[in-house]
């Protein structure tokens, strides 16, 4: 009898935070300098998803979900379907980052909060639905690019997060998509946008190499630089 792999797919609240205030209980907390770790517990993925809820969104389309691997076989089976040689396999947990190509139709019942608040007009609310329909039927392409965009977003502030529990985060992009989707049964409408692969030991230790910052940051339009004269690095105390 074939053994499934230990994986948990998360759907969680992204609106927590603001529907937790104006339900009267304790927002979730911002983030604070944390001790290190001590393994990549339940307690610590809890508290990374936690900072995830966080992560801005164009109009509460909320497009990010999670599946949690900690099995060594599904680790293994990842692992193989990835380009580059990361160590994905060894670490203790490694985080499937899914995109919903189909958020923007779920806007109708998240704006609705907004109208019952007295926030928005029921005119205004039918205007922006009107656009948003308008704008990614039109196009496939424009909804994943939106999912991609937000599910990054969200994949930024757990790396984050990680680095402030001194666990370092592999992210990685160059993988098999569709023999992910198929191993975790992964809904046709969703992409894979990320593996991240948590594991024990400071990031910040790891080589950086960030381009100095005037090559990055144009002025009115591309290849113009916007510094004058090397943009000061901040001091990392």
């Amino acid at each position: 009898m074939e053994t499934k792999p230990t994986a948990k797919i998360v759907t969680i609240d992204y609106g927590v935070k603001e529907r937790a205030s104006r339900q009267g209980n304790p927002p979730v907390p911002e983030l604070q300098a944390s001790p290190k770790a001590k393994g990549v517990t339940d307690a610590t993925i809890q508290h990374l998803f936690q900072v995830a809820e966080l992560s801005p969104t164009e109009w509460y389309f909320e497009p990010w979900r999670w599946i949690v691997v900690r099995s060594e076989a599904a680790k293994k089976l990842i692992a193989s379907t990835t380009v580059l040689d990361v160590p994905l396999a060894s670490v203790p947990v490694v985080l499937i980052c899914l995109a919903d190509t189909a958020a923007w139709k779920k806007a109708p019942q998240q704006l609705r909060d907004l109208v019952a608040e007295k926030k928005m007009s029921e005119e205004a609310l039918q205007d922006i639905l009107r656009k948003i329909r308008e704008y990614y039927a039109a196009s496939p392409q424009r909804a994943h690019r939106a999912a991609l965009a937000h599910a990054y977003v969200a994949l930024h502030k757990i790396a984050q997060a990680a680095a402030q529990l001194h666990l370092s985060a592999h992210w990685v992009n160059a993988f098999d998509e569709q023999k992910i989707k198929t191993h975790f049964h992964v809904p046709e409408r969703y992409l894979v946008a990320a593996l991240l692969g948590i594991n024990e030991g400071d990031a910040s230790s790891l080589p950086s190499h960030t381009p100095p910052l005037e090559s990055l940051v144009y002025s009115e339009k591309f290849g113009e630089p916007y510094f004058s004269t090397p943009a000061r690095k901040p001091d990392p105390r």
